[in-house]
């Protein structure tokens, strides 16, 4: 990698560029959870993952309702990665327990048409689901409606006059590339299908390139990268559930993505 600046800024992007509505499916109970925290769901119970299906969504909503995503994610070969899982989850028990599954997508498009309807100027559509290892089953289906934070371009600018800008999430190829291009960062410099150890590797290897590197998250599947970066901030929302462990992991906490622009710039020019 050839650095042209000092700096390197890494960006989570769901609910750190992006603004997410997230609706989530408790599939025992049919329980449809409006503005879900997944990420809390997942650290509720040991040997749960979140899985983010990396699909077009146009292939994913003319789907028959009733074909099973097993099916769908085989015979369409979908790739599919973990972005987050709490202790005792074995990602190689994805494969054995989607081998028995009989999940709907139905699941998913319910969820979907509730997700895309809170905003009108959606640039991220996401789906995915809760694996639980020791119940041996999915446990939600989960769909996601994102647009873009209104202050996105503007910190996504300032912080370019000096960093080179790379973006590392749990999320798909497709969401991750469209925002990359609203914001002028490289389509080279997005990583996604992350989880923590993934994201943490990311600013690692960057810290090789670049005498400061900067993350900047707001979920606990930053908290690895947050830990290994030179400086960390950390956007924590009052509608949103932000662990002790990870306010403890971060340099510097703001409750909006705006307020990061005067923060960066007094870091990096101290």
């Amino acid at each position: 990698m050839d650095s042209f600046k000092q700096n390197a800024v890494v960006f989570d992007c769901a609910g750190t560029l992006v603004e997410m509505y997230r609706v989530t499916k408790e599939l025992k109970t049919g329980k449809i959870i409006l503005d879900a925290d997944n990420l809390k769901l997942v650290t509720e119970s040991t040997g749960r993952g979140l899985i983010i299906i990396d699909t077009p969504l146009s292939l994913m909503q003319t789907q028959p309702p009733e074909r099973l995503l097993s099916d769908f994610l085989r015979q369409e070969k979908i790739p599919f990665g973990v972005a987050y899982a709490a202790k005792g989850f074995d990602a190689g028990d994805i494969s054995r327990i989607l081998m028995t599954d009989k999940t709907e997508i139905r699941h998913f498009l319910e969820t979907n048409l509730e997700a895309v309807s809170q905003f009108d100027d959606i640039i991220y559509e996401v789906f995915g689901f809760i694996i639980d290892s020791n119940e041996n089953r999915i446990t939600h289906a989960m769909s996601t409606g994102g647009k873009l934070f209104d202050s996105a371009r503007s910190v996504a600018a300032a912080a370019a006059v000096n960093c080179d800008l790379f973006i590392a999430s749990g999320d798909d190829y497709g969401n991750l590339n469209r925002v990359a291009d609203k914001l002028g960062i490289p389509l080279d410099n997005v990583v996604g299908l992350c989880d923590d150890a993934k994201k943490e590797k990311i600013v690692r290897e960057l810290q090789s390139h670049y005498p400061k590197v900067i993350m900047i998250g707001d979920g606990i599947n930053d908290i690895l990268a947050m830990k290994a970066a030179d400086f960390s901030i950390l956007i924590s929302r009052s509608n949103y559930h932000t662990p002790n462990e990870l306010k403890d992991a971060a340099d510097e906490i703001v409750d909006d993505l705006g307020e990061c622009t005067e923060v960066l710039n007094g870091y990096i020019l101290e």
